[in-house]
């Protein structure tokens, strides 16, 4: 029988994220195999055993790996959409793109995200791309937790039928011992027929898997449904069942007060972007309104090209300053909330709260280590001047991000990914990004 390898991560601060608000100024975990053993002193944790391995965390934050609840694969076309704006952004370059790719293009599109993903420490995505199966061989190589959603429509754009997403789901969900999951994927409501979303709701249903879509991104996706549908983009997800506890909306810009209720009485989860929706110029998503509803709300970058990294801590910064801003309320989202936005709620989007999100005896080792050993952390402070959650809000970067456990296996040290040889992937990112681009030509109008 194999003996499960024992990883001791010593010495460091542990921010647990657990729900009360658990924190060790100087603090040891010890992981067992993909879980997490125990979580103290560092003296009594050492007499648990020898571990196989040791992890000096002094001078480091131990805490949660973060959570992306609204990430796209989309990388070879960072950069190029500069002051573009939603509709042109997609029409010259998203779908283009999309319909260019190749099956053995996107594997390596989506190694690439979840490279940057890991090494700024992010250790789950929610994934909605292209070729999804191949993401997935992708998340089971490179070693992230993946949640995968097809860019489903029937409308036009080259988008994937149910169908598709159904193969992949047979395919892959469970995938790397369900550190990857499979659910289905609505790209958008303007390009989707009633008949495509009823499809997507029974097939979820029957499969008990969860929905991801792109909701009220922009005033013009709610005036196109209007148009087209006689309906606003949340309603026509209401109408055909798919909101609720299964579903992660992501931007919901545009919305009603009345629809900031439904998604509360559905049980909806809310993926905010911030920082793409102020790329793309598309309006402040009223994030004050839905924790005050009562709605779970998480957090993603989107992708590189709409944001030009996939840094989560960026996102919990922008997602608690556009708040204060809009609202002229500097109170707004203070950083320990907009640390459980990045962690314990993508958790509960996802359905995994009890397995990941927190640093708890018997949850899933999905773990970070931010270096605090720079002068822009100095004073990191404890007692009357506590100042840390800010410091990771506020302060970090993923360029801070030291190592990253997921499930239990270390994938980054001394931030350098341990699964992929770094040099030839990106390598083979620039042949492959310049392949796609000039077929991308073939798809413009």
């Amino acid at each position: 029988m194999k003996t499960m390898e024992t990883v001791l991560l010593e010495g460091g601060i542990v921010v647990t994220m657990d729900e009360k608000g658990t924190m060790l100024e100087r603090g040891s975990v010890l992981i067992e195999g993909d879980r997490i053993a125990a979580v103290g002193k560092p003296e009594d944790v050492r007499k648990l055993g020898k571990p196989d391995t040791v992890i000096d965390a002094r001078g480091m934050v131990i805490m949660p790996g973060l959570i992306s609840i609204h990430h796209h694969s989309a990388v070879f076309e960072h950069g190029m959409g500069e002051e573009l704006g939603l509709e042109r952004y997609l029409d010259e370059l998203y779908y283009p793109v999309l319909k260019a790719m190749k099956p053995e293009e996107a594997y390596v599109a989506a190694m690439l995200s979840y490279a940057e993903a890991l090494k700024t420490g992010t250790t789950c995505v929610l994934d909605m791309y292209v070729h999804m199966d191949k993401c997935g061989e992708a998340a089971e190589d490179i070693g992230i937790r993946a949640f995968l959603s097809g860019t489903g429509g029937d409308l036009g754009e080259g988008l994937e039928p149910v169908e598709e997403n159904e193969r992949v789901l047979r395919e892959k969900h469970g995938a790397a011992d369900g550190r990857v999951q499979v659910w289905f994927g609505v790209e958008w409501l303007p390009l989707c027929s009633p008949e495509f979303l009823d499809k997507v709701s029974e097939k979820a249903s029957e499969y008990g898997v969860g929905v991801h879509i792109h909701l009220s991104e922009s005033l013009g996706e709610v005036e196109l449904c209007k148009e087209k549908f006689g309906e606003r983009p949340a309603e026509r997800a209401y109408n055909h069942g798919l909101l609720g506890p299964k579903c992660v909306a992501a931007h919901c810009v545009w919305l009603s007060m009345r629809e900031v209720k439904v998604l509360k009485e559905t049980g909806t989860h809310v993926a905010h972007c911030p920082v793409s929706n102020m790329k793309l110029a598309v309006g402040v998503a009223p994030v004050r309104a839905m924790l005050e509803e009562g709605v779970n709300v998480g957090l993603g970058p989107d992708d590189m090209t709409c944001n030009n990294n996939l840094d989560m801590f960026e996102v919990m910064k922008y997602a608690s300053l556009l708040q204060k801003v809009s609202n002229l309320d500097a109170s707004l989202i203070p950083s320990r909330k907009a640390l459980e936005m990045a962690t314990v709620n993508g958790a509960r989007a996802l359905g995994i709260a009890d397995e990941v999100g927190s640093i708890e005896p018997g949850k899933k080792a999905d773990i970070i280590l931010v270096d605090l050993r720079k002068p822009r952390f100095t004073p990191t402070l404890f007692g009357e001047y506590f100042n840390l959650y800010s410091h990771l809000v506020y302060t970090a970067h993923g360029d801070d991000v030291d190592t990253v456990i997921v499930d239990g296996r270390v994938v980054v040290r001394n931030r350098r990914l341990l699964t992929v040889d770094e040099e030839e992937l990106l390598e083979r990112g620039y042949k492959t990004a310049l392949e796609v681009l000039e077929r991308r030509k073939e798809f413009l109008e």
